[in-house]
This record gives C-alpha cells, sequence and structure tokens, in this order.
C-alpha cells in the first residue's frame, strides 16, 4: 500500500469531503425538478403510489416521499447512496429513468443538509441510511449514518404498513425555510405555496404516468395530483397530423405533431387549463420526452431562430427519445435540457414549419372569417381622386380612428391644417421612382413592424369603432375591413380573442 501512495509517476488525489459536498449544492435544481427527480427513482421502482408530504414546523420542517415500489436490500441501498453509483456510459435499462448516478444525492442536497432514506423488500426488514452534510463537514469524510432522527422516523412510518417500498425525507431545508417561524402564519402560506408550484410541475412532468394508462397515483399532502396533457388529446377539435419516426444514432425517435383547437372550439375551462403553468404563448413547440418523462415543456429548441409568436401558439409536437440517446441530446444532470443533434435539426425543421403552418391557419382561422372575401366592402385610410384630368390623394375623413380623433380634438382647425398639408404634401413623384427602380425595396403597410406596434394600432382602432356605436361583433367585422389589416388574419384572430376574454 505504501508503494502505492507514493508512486513516483502518480499521486492519489482524493476529494475533500466537506468542500465537495457543499459544491454538489449546486447543480442548478429548484424544488420541483429536484422532487422530479426522485419521483423517477419511484416509477423505475415500479411505485403505482406515491405520497408526498410537506410538514410545516418552521426551520424543522421536511418534506417526505414515500412510494410502494420494489424497495431496496441492504447492499443496493448502500450503493444507492455512494455518489456516481452509476456510469452514465453504461447500458441502462430501456425503462431506466436516471442517467448519473448522482440524481437521488444532488437532487436531496440541493434541498436539504440531511437526507434520509429507508426502504424495505418484500418479506425483509427496513434498512436505513442518512447523509448529513453537517456531519461530513465537521468529519471532512465520507460517513454515511445509519439511523434515522425522530423526525424522519416519524415520517416513514407508513413503510410498516407496506410489504415494500421508499421513503425519503428531507430535513434542515435550509434553503427553503430558513428564518421563518412555526407560528408565522404568512411563512407557512409561502411553504405550502412551494408544495402548490410542485404540484403544477409534476402534474406535467409525468402527466404520461399519471393519465390513467400506467396505474400510477400521485398525492401531495393527500390531494391527488392529476395529469396535465399538454395536447388535449381527448378534446375531438385537436388535430393531430402524421406520426413519423426519425432515425439517430441506430435509435428511433417518434414525433406526433398536434394542433391544438382554437379557442372557440373548447370550453373556457378548458382552454384556461391548456395554457400550464407558464401561458399559451409559453408552451408552443417540440415536447421533449426520454422515456415517457418529459424533459423539455414546449420549445423551439433554437431551430432556424424560431421564436414563440401568438399565432403559432396552437403548435405543440411531442417526441420521444429513448435513454440510449442521452448523449446525442446532451440531456443534463437536472434533466431540464435536450439539445437536438446537429444531424436531425432539417427533419425537425420541416416537421415544425408544417405544424406551424397549420396551427398558424387554424390560429387565423377566426380573423379570416373577419375579412371580406373581395375588395369592395374594404375601407382605405387614403382615396384617389380626379379633377381636370389630374390624379390626387385625400385622407378618407370616413375613417373610425380619423374620425374619432378629428371629433375629439380641441382645435379642429389645426388638425384640418395638418390633415391638409399631408395630403398636399405626398412625395407621389419620389415614390414612383422609386418603385419602378426598385419595386422590390418597396415597403408594404407595416412590412417591418413587430406584432405588438400592430395589435397596438389594431386596438384604438377598434376603440373608435365602439365609440362610434358599433357592438362588439359589428366592430370586430368592421376593423376586418379596414386595409391594411385584412393583410393580418392572424392578429385579427388574436384580436377578437382579447374581446372574447373581456366578455368572459
Amino acid at each position: 500500500m505504501g508503494a502505492q501512495l507514493h508512486h513516483p509517476e502518480r499521486d492519489i488525489a482524493a476529494p475533500n469531503a466537506a468542500s465537495l459536498v457543499e459544491s454538489l449544492r449546486a447543480f442548478g435544481y429548484g424544488l420541483p425538478t429536484a422532487l422530479a427527480d426522485l419521483l423517477d427513482n419511484s416509477l423505475f421502482a415500479g411505485a403505482k403510489n406515491i405520497w408526498i408530504q410537506f410538514h410545516w414546523a418552521g426551520e424543522n420542517s421536511a418534506i417526505a416521499i414515500t412510494d410502494d415500489g420494489r424497495g431496496m436490500d441492504e447492499p443496493t441501498l448502500l450503493d444507492a447512496m455512494r455518489l456516481g453509483s452509476r456510469n452514465p456510459r453504461d447500458d441502462r435499462h430501456p425503462d431506466d429513468l436516471g442517467r448519473f448516478g448522482l440524481g437521488l444525492k444532488t437532487a436531496s442536497f440541493s434541498q436539504c443538509r440531511c437526507v434520509t432514506v429507508r426502504t424495505c423488500i418484500r418479506k425483509g426488514s427496513v434498512c436505513t441510511r442518512r447523509w448529513d452534510l453537517d456531519h461530513i463537514s465537521r468529519t471532512n469524510s465520507w460517513q454515511l449514518l445509519r439511523n434515522a432522527s425522530p423526525l424522519a422516523s416519524r415520517l416513514s412510518a407508513q413503510l410498516a404498513a407496506q410489504t415494500q417500498g421508499t421513503c425519503v425525507v428531507w430535513e434542515n431545508l435550509d434553503r427553503l425555510v430558513s428564518d421563518t417561524a412555526t407560528d408565522s402564519d404568512n411563512d407557512e402560506r409561502v411553504f405550502l405555496t412551494r408544495a402548490e408550484a410542485v404540484r403544477d410541475h409534476l402534474a406535467t412532468v409525468f402527466h404520461r404516468f399519471l393519465d390513467g394508462s400506467c396505474g400510477v397515483r400521485l398525492s401531495i399532502n393527500g390531494r391527488q395530483v392529476d395529469a396535465w396533457d399538454p395536447f388535449l388529446s381527448a378534446e375531438p377539435a385537436t388535430l393531430k397530423l402524421g406520426a413519423e419516426t426519425l432515425l439517430c444514432a441506430g435509435s428511433q425517435i417518434h414525433v406526433v405533431p398536434y394542433v391544438l383547437p382554437h379557442l372557440s372550439r373548447i370550453d373556457p375551462q378548458t382552454h384556461r387549463l391548456a395554457a400550464g403553468q407558464r401561458g399559451w404563448n409559453a408552451h408552443q413547440g417540440f415536447y421533449v420526452y426520454r422515456n415517457r418523462r418529459l424533459i423539455v415543456a414546449g420549445d423551439w429548441l433554437g431551430i432556424r431562430g424560431w421564436r414563440q409568436e401568438d399565432h403559432y401558439k396552437l403548435a405543440r409536437i411531442l417526441l420521444d427519445l429513448p435513454n440510449a440517446l442521452d448523449d446525442a441530446w446532451q440531456i443534463d444532470v437536472t434533466k431540464s435540457r435536450a439539445i437536438p443533434p446537429p444531424a436531425l435539426r432539417d427533419e425537425l425543421a420541416r416537421i415544425g414549419e408544417y405544424t406551424r403552418s397549420q396551427a398558424k391557419r387554424v390560429y387565423s382561422h377566426r380573423g379570416a372569417k373577419l375579412t371580406p372575401a373581395g375588395t369592395a366592402d374594404r375601407v382605405f385610410l387614403w382615396e384617389q381622386r380626379a379633377k381636370h384630368n389630374k390624379v390626387f390623394y385625400r385622407l378618407n375623413r370616413e375613417h373610425p380612428l380619423l374620425r374619432d380623433v378629428t371629433a375629439s380634438c380641441s382645435d379642429k382647425a389645426q388638425l384640418g391644417a395638418l390633415l391638409r398639408l399631408i395630403e398636399e404634401t405626398i412625395p407621389v413623384p419620389l415614390i414612383t421612382i422609386s418603385n419602378s427602380e426598385q419595386p422590390d425595396r418597396t415597403s408594404g403597410p407595416f412590412e417591418s413592424a413587430k406584432s405588438n406596434e400592430i395589435l397596438q394600432v389594431m386596438r384604438q382602432v377598434l376603440a373608435s369603432l365602439r365609440t362610434s356605436g358599433l357592438n362588439r361583433e359589428d366592430a370586430l367585422k368592421r376593423l376586418g375591413t379596414l386595409e391594411p389589416f385584412p393583410q393580418f388574419p392572424e392578429l385579427l384572430a388574436m384580436i377578437a380573442e382579447e374581446e372574447d376574454h373581456d366578455d368572459e
């Protein structure tokens, strides 16, 4: 041994336990993503029931996660508590939701300074192991304790009534409840609000396990967590476009594009629920799953610089990855990021382009109905007139916005003079020459404007139409006749949607 320690060509540089364990707390987990990592273990263990308990006691609060999965015997538990218990390069079971052999430990360390795992297999006794970061700091060694605290014993008491299962207890939640008081209603409310954020996150990430098809039930503080289906797959009006299978590094990726129904095709409650935690716009894009567990909940994945825009918000595309593609998709430790490999980007762009176009068509349908098919009913701001064989241009004084501004203006003579000056100084010769010499460089109406800028103008015109005495439906139809708004059916649809919301 001594010869090995003093080998002339190498040193043993073992990590400093007290320092490393503090660094492991900074892996980027939030409370919802950390708990999701623990649920991965429960599901892989075959759990059909998972109970999460948020126990409030001020700075002595705790969180317990109990399941009825297969449990572990003593050697398996010891291995599970070891950091880096699995090599991410090793072949994994196809249903394995883990990867680095770090999830249980780093997820727990990110939220607490003391994590206890108690577990039992069928016809076996309860085994216990505990990581206490304060103990590691004092001893500067990886001493894994074999006992549970009184609180952990109490919170894991349910195991005694089960034939098998595992309970993970987080204590000393220094990043959640430091400087809180047991008798503070506000502190308790904040703590329980975190439980609601966890509920929403887990309902999304594990919705394909909680939808009834897998028989998995999850509850938080005794309340069942219902699946949140981002695709509204049970709605008859949802469009399920053609499913495809892509090949990547010898593995298959299943792709299913969906276009969700227009607001007018679903009830208000369904529409509100489908908006998800972050709203309709933020939930458009690709949904990347790894073994049916959600990794990315709506994102265009950097493809072609696509942004999340209103008229594509009904587009949601399911991507099913096997865990064999973790490296290719750069799945990180927290399982909250995925980056498509370059070889797939063109295929994903093709699928995304088609889905976005269909989503825009559905979203714009309401706007298209507001737009007249011909030009006879359209209202233009500028009018062409002729006098003494000469053509000139005048502002349409009956345009709703111009009429409204004129009526509200206190100095009508000054406004009239400004409008006349604008009419008389239109640079018609310069426009004509520029258009004939470089027709492709002439900008169309609002061509370089952002959607929000056009919407601001639309809203103001609509307000003028309502001021003139038109009801909501007639005002919307009239707005669809005013140039250049018929060129933006998706924005007309958005205005109509806003009006529908205002009426609710």
